[in-house]
């Protein structure tokens, strides 16, 4: 299932929207899609606190109450990782867009053909991310964790590596920082840090010369030796359009 929501405050712009979701469905039936629709940024952002997020957003920039980069950022913080499609009627906030990493920006009036366009980029990213899952032995017991709900890894105590998730979790396994990243390295966003740290970069939300901070609001210390290469990596990352 794939949970869609529609945020704009002009009620035609949300029935728009929804008639294309609904055309795209009937053009691609293979996919389970889910569409929710608000009509307040407020109003989303108090539904992903209290029920979770969506994977994909399809975001009007320009509401009442405050811009939808606004409600992004906001989102970012609380620690969605959703794909956004903004839609608007002007270029001016497309900087913005990129900073809260938005999968597409898509200028009023558009196509039907702009929004199938990204849709299909974005869920064929969203499958090829969900067919990524490793089997672990922890020392609570055997779990299967999908790879982009790994945010990064450490060395622990007695040379266990610790897994933080986009969830919160903590899992402790057994094994090396090296064997862990041949296993994370499947999805390309990971690189290592140092000797005992594995990097999903899509989660880094700072970078300075001793620490990384990310979007679940943690923190780690890494050598700063490896600040020049890390750095390269992450604008590289921030520069990468494909994935």
């Amino acid at each position: 299932m794939i949970h869609v929501a529609i945020c704009d405050d002009d009620p035609q712009e949300i029935d728009r929207t929804h008639s294309c979701l609904v055309a795209y469905m009937q053009k691609h039936p293979q996919y389970e899609i889910n569409v929710h629709s608000f009509s307040a940024p407020l109003e989303l952002l108090s539904f992903v606190a209290e029920h979770g997020g969506f994977d994909i957003m399809l975001l009007d920039i320009f509401m009442a109450g405050m811009l939808g980069t606004d409600a992004a950022r906001e989102l970012r913080q609380l620690g969605d990782n959703s794909e956004i499609i903004f839609i608007t009627t002007s270029r001016d906030h497309a900087i913005e867009a990129f900073e809260v990493e938005a999968a597409q920006y898509l200028v009023k009036p558009y196509a039907e053909s702009g929004i199938f366009a990204a849709l299909d980029k974005i869920i064929q990213r969203i499958d090829k991310e969900r067919r990524m899952i490793v089997t672990l032995k922890t020392s609570e017991g055997i779990t299967r964790l999908a790879l982009r709900d790994v945010v990064f890894t450490e060395t622990g105590r007695n040379n266990y590596q610790i897994v933080h998730t986009i969830q919160g979790s903590k899992l402790e396994v057994r094994m090396t920082a090296s064997e862990l990243f041949e296993l994370l390295s499947q999805n390309k966003f990971f690189v290592r840090c140092g000797v005992s740290l594995n990097l999903n970069l899509k989660y880094i939300r700072q970078i300075s010369k001793n620490t990384i901070t990310f979007d679940t609001g943690e923190s780690v210390t890494y050598p700063y030796r490896s600040y020049q290469k890390l750095k390269e990596e992450f604008l590289r990352f921030q520069m990468f359009t494909e994935e």
